[in-house]
């Protein structure tokens, strides 16, 4: 008896274990030689500022253009991808910005050319700037999931992005969870969410800079495995970062000012594959 109890528990065992192998799966990025990928990308929210004694600014942000990811082969098992933005409209406060929806061929002046080195989990190993921009767009790039070998509904994993520039300060590092949450519609589902609490101090030219804020973003990607591309990103990116600098006192040896700045930004984003 205690033999077919055994054997039951072993089959039961082994059918979960089954189950379980069945489950993963692998993803990967896959960009076909010399065939762009398009994406249509818009963004709208707001953004401010405040510095020292000067009253809060705010901004109503909005754009729209378009991404082209051009495949030009592989180097070293790296994708070496052309990412040219086209047909943009950007305006702050209701205001143009730019326009290029009326061209083309004309590249936008606010978002850069970039060859991005990247390999099929999405890591982008390297980054060339082709045409400079205003913004520094690869932290935007960088917040797409770098696949784990293997994947099971409620994989967790983290990924974090450098400090980068943006028109009004630089950004400290940012740090988001993502989450496999299994096939939907033919369609990998992987949610982005972040409630990290941003606490940095740095020295520079003898000036510290004490950082603290919040990053509480979220958002859903699509992903279609057997394309081996993002189909549809959207969500909401929301920090607030104060910085509290403080400098030498030109008046008074050995002290220092305390001399304030906040950068808050609420965008909403959408990439959707078009080509």
């Amino acid at each position: 008896m205690k033999i077919f109890i055994s054997l039951a528990v072993l089959i039961l065992l082994s059918g979960f274990i089954a189950v379980a192998q069945e489950t993963a799966i692998e993803l990967n990025y896959k960009f076909p030689d010399l065939e762009n990928l398009v994406y249509q990308v818009d963004i709208n929210g707001t953004a401010g500022w405040s510095s020292f004694d000067e009253k809060p600014m705010n901004f109503k942000v909005k754009a729209s253009f378009i991404i082209e990811m051009l495949n030009l082969g592989v180097v070293d098992g790296l994708y070496q991808i052309k990412m040219t933005a086209r047909k943009s409209k950007i305006l702050v406060n209701d205001e143009v910005f730019e326009d290029t929806t009326g061209s083309e061929t004309a590249l936008s002046t606010f978002i850069p050319q970039l060859l991005l080195q990247i390999d099929k989990k999405g890591k982008i190993h390297k980054t060339t700037t082709l045409k400079t921009g205003m913004l520094d767009f690869v932290p935007f790039l960088s917040m797409f999931p770098i696949f784990p070998d293997s994947l099971t509904p409620g994989k967790r994993w983290i990924q974090k992005i450098e400090s980068f520039n943006f028109p009004s300060g630089k950004i400290p590092q940012l740090e988001f969870a993502y989450i496999y949450e299994g096939r939907s519609k033919n369609q990998e589902k992987i949610r982005m969410v972040s409630n990290q609490v941003i606490k940095h101090t740095s020295k520079e030219k003898g000036t510290e800079v004490k950082i603290t804020g919040r990053n509480s973003s979220d958002g859903e990607i699509l992903f279609d495995s057997n394309r081996g591309a993002m189909t549809k990103a959207n969500g909401k990116l929301s920090l607030d970062v104060n910085y509290m600098f403080q400098v030498p006192d030109p008046d008074r040896k050995g002290k220092f000012l305390p001399m304030p700045m906040r950068i808050m930004l609420n965008l909403n984003f959408s990439f959707s594959l078009t080509g």
